[in-house]
């Protein structure tokens, strides 16, 4: 299952099967200590952000598949 860690501090790491359940998982440590970005007050558009988040999810699940043969 892939793991990653937070894209703005690597200060936790999660294990979820899909894109939509490590934004769940990382929910809460976002809203704790990343609200900007939630809120949409960070300097870089939201759109930005997730385009970041999901390559970063996607090359978790290449690592993932890499490691698991």
């Amino acid at each position: 299952m892939p793991r990653m860690v937070c894209i703005d501090c690597g200060a936790v790491e999660y294990e979820a099967s899909s894109l939509h359940s490590m934004l769940v998982k990382m929910m809460p440590h976002y809203l704790d200590r990343h609200h900007d970005v939630i809120s949409g007050e960070a300097t870089e558009p939201r759109e930005t952000w997730m385009d970041r988040f999901s390559l970063a999810y996607k090359a978790a699940e290449e690592q993932d598949i890499h490691f698991s043969r």
